[in-house]
């Protein structure tokens, strides 16, 4: 199958937050990008519950009776927390959101091997919560360790299709849908936690994570990296 639109960007999760300025990020470089999210937004072009396998499984169909397939695919798709009241509970909706968003997409891709031929990098932005000394909330971390190890399975596997895979771990993402743009009550008190939990004492930023996604794009030599992006915050503030 000779395919008549290649995308250089498939973003999963891009209907708001950081998602969504990565979208625009790059169409801002004139890098043509395709955003797949479960709710409307003018960076949303297939709508896709992508914890929902039989959803996955449409996604990927379309996009091959389409002639659509994208080189990079930023796994981006996600949930920071849960207000179900058992730990068990909590546990199972981060996971479902975090980890089988990308799962579902990669375990039904690998059904089509014609558009693995077009991929060239996998990109994972998960948190530094997957790091063994930072502390967060326990159901979260979990969630995002399996995250990371999933990825680290993935890299060696998706070898022989020359897909490199790599994983972007930030700190504490301010954007406009941000959980830090209300857990303050002032900007003192914002400036007071960023002198307590962040070394260069700024928060990260999705032009940031945009900079450490087109790094791992272009350089070709990069495979099974995590790249550590959060200021030294797990190192000053582990707990």
């Amino acid at each position: 199958m000779q395919y008549s639109k290649i995308s250089d960007i498939l973003i999963l999760g891009s209907s708001k937050g950081l998602g969504k300025d990565l979208y625009n990020l790059f169409e801002s470089d004139n890098l043509n990008s395709l955003g797949v999210a479960r709710t409307e937004s003018n960076t949303t072009d297939f709508l896709c519950d992508l914890s929902i396998k039989n959803e996955v499984e449409k996604l990927i169909e379309l996009f091959h009776s389409s002639e659509i397939m994208p080189k990079n695919i930023i796994f981006n798709a996600g949930q920071g927390s849960s207000n179900k009241e058992k730990f068990e509970d909590r546990k199972e909706e981060l996971m479902k959101q975090n980890l089988y968003t990308s799962k579902n997409f990669i375990e039904i891709l690998k059904e089509y091997p014609t558009e693995l031929q077009i991929v060239e990098n996998f990109i994972f932005i998960n948190s530094i919560c997957a790091l063994e000394n930072f502390k967060c909330s326990e159901e979260y971390k979990q969630t995002k360790s399996a995250l990371l190890n999933y990825s680290r399975i993935l890299a060696k596997d998706f070898l022989e299709y020359g897909i490199r895979v790599n994983s972007i771990l930030p700190g504490n993402i301010m954007h406009e849908n941000s959980v830090w743009n209300r857990k303050f009550k002032d900007k003192k008190e914002e400036i007071t936690f960023l002198n307590n939990t962040m070394p260069n004492k700024t928060w990260i930023f999705p032009e940031d994570i945009y900079k450490a996604i087109r790094f791992l794009i272009e350089n070709k030599n990069i495979v099974n990296t995590e790249i550590i992006l959060d200021g030294g915050q797990n190192l000053f503030s582990p707990d």
